[in-house]
């Protein structure tokens, strides 16, 4: 009888389980939750090998409290792992936090005066001297040039860095820098960085090709575009130079 009972509620379920879509009923999540609790409950009651019978108030109290412990060692574990990630984390926090202090120093040591320093020396350029000399803000550069000059796009400036450029006091030098592959980027006012422009300049300094007569100096020029300021609202301007691998970092203002 029993056997057959639950051969029969398997069937039941097959059918409310495969039925046809268009005629099962919609049922919200609630509902199917409690049709299947209901569902199981009534295979236990009639399956040989489940001991059904009904709990009085003293067992529902006592699993009750059971289970309540459990919950409560489960919460405490949680709380502990908890702790010790967020102790872990904090001891990580505080030693990133040291890193940066050190990285500042690195990169301030990096940083020269632009005082007579040797800009050729630094990037391993032979037989000249490349000496920081002035800069100036125009619309086109150089003014009033009947050849070849750069104008800045409208809304923008020409940021110009000039250069003395020294050969040797005895004999001419000849130069060419493009065998340099000179990377040359300005900051300004620690803000917004641009790459010096690739222009056709007879004395743009990454692309001159001439021969610095003997104890003579040649003034030469880097250029960049950048936008609407004036000389007196840059109050810091930084020159990053590069070549062939090697590189130095010159505070210029």
């Amino acid at each position: 009888m029993k056997k057959g009972k639950v051969l029969g509620l398997f069937a039941m379920s097959a059918m409310l389980l495969t039925g046809c879509v268009d005629s099962m009923p919609e049922l919200t999540t609630e509902q199917s939750e409690m049709v299947a609790e209901y569902a199981a409950g009534l295979i236990l009651k009639y399956s040989p090998n489940y001991n059904y019978k009904i709990l009085s108030e003293e067992e529902v109290a006592a699993a009750k409290a059971d289970m309540q412990e459990v919950d409560e060692s489960e919460t405490d574990r949680e709380t502990e792992q908890t702790q010790a990630e967020s102790e872990e984390k904090s001891g990580t926090d505080l030693h990133q936090e040291e890193v940066p202090a050190d990285t500042e120093e690195t990169v301030a040591a990096e940083i020269v005066s632009s005082a007579d320093i040797d800009l050729a020396a630094e990037l391993g350029i032979d037989d000249v001297i490349i000496r920081y000399q002035s800069f100036e803000l125009c619309d086109s550069y150089p003014q009033g040039s009947t050849g070849f000059s750069v104008d800045a796009a409208q809304g923008k400036k020409l940021l110009v860095i000039h250069f003395d450029l020294e050969g040797s006091p005895e004999e001419d030098i000849n130069c060419s820098f493009f065998e340099y592959q000179l990377g040359i980027r300005m900051k300004i006012n620690n803000i917004s960085s641009v790459s010096a422009l690739s222009t056709m300049i007879p004395n743009d300094l990454a692309s001159f090709m001439d021969v610095v007569p003997a104890g003579e100096t040649v003034d030469t020029v880097i250029v960049a575009e950048v936008g609407e300021i004036t000389e007196q609202e840059i109050h810091d301007l930084t020159l990053q130079m590069s070549s062939n691998g090697q590189s130095c970092t010159v505070k210029l203002k």
